[in-house]
């Protein structure tokens, strides 16, 4: 048996919606699980995704359950950190897809690669601070940005290579994702914890 959670802020689906009564199902069921879909899902959280992200980290569940959503600090609410357990063989109707090995088995062979030819290749082409922007995009623009070959410097900057393959491998290693193909039903559901951000929380992190 093995232990995942998943954060649900003010006002989303999973906030709303309680897990424990009626389990968790994907945006879109019905659409196809292929490695493009499953690319997407990690890397832009689209609106027609057929996966179910959980996390192996409660501390990254009680962070989306705390800054996402409405802002539960200025509204006196709380977030929910769900806890769940999945019994190993799977069944039949589950599936479990680690996204970076998933992404890495996609990736192609460095040495057929053109780099001169628009960085085809997922990996980047900044310096190694570049991760940080991809981690944590929003007021770290500063480190998104590619370099073309100026010896002896570090480059001149240009438009950074950011592909959605680079980014899925960041986000799923972020927040130690792991993507669920079918339906968690309520019986795997053992715990749902109420959260508050508070000021303590604010200077740890």
């Amino acid at each position: 048996m093995a232990t995942f959670y998943k954060g649900a802020g003010i006002g989303t689906h999973w906030h709303i919606n309680d897990s424990r009564e009626v389990g968790f199902t994907a945006i879109s069921p019905t659409t196809r699980h292929t490695i493009e879909a499953l690319v997407t899902h990690v890397a832009e959280s689209p609106t027609n995704s057929p996966y179910i992200s959980l996390t192996r980290s409660y501390a990254v569940a009680w962070n989306y359950a705390v800054r996402g959503g409405t802002d539960i600090r200025t509204l006196g609410k709380r977030g929910y950190v769900y806890e769940i357990e999945i019994d190993i063989p799977l069944s039949p109707e589950l599936e479990l897809l680690d996204p970076v090995k998933e992404v890495a088995k996609s990736l192609p062979n460095p040495i057929d690669v053109d780099f001169k030819g628009g960085y085809p290749f997922y990996q980047h082409n900044g310096l190694p601070d570049f991760l940080l922007g991809v981690v944590r995009p929003e007021g770290m623009s500063r480190f998104l940005v590619g370099r073309q070959p100026r010896p002896p410097g570090p480059g001149v900057p240009c438009r950074p290579n950011l592909t959605p393959q680079l980014k899925a491998l960041v986000n799923a290693l972020r927040d130690a994702e792991i993507l669920f193909y079918g339906r968690i039903p309520p019986s795997c559901v053992k715990n749902r914890f109420e959260v508050q951000f508070t000021e303590l929380d604010e200077e740890e992190s």
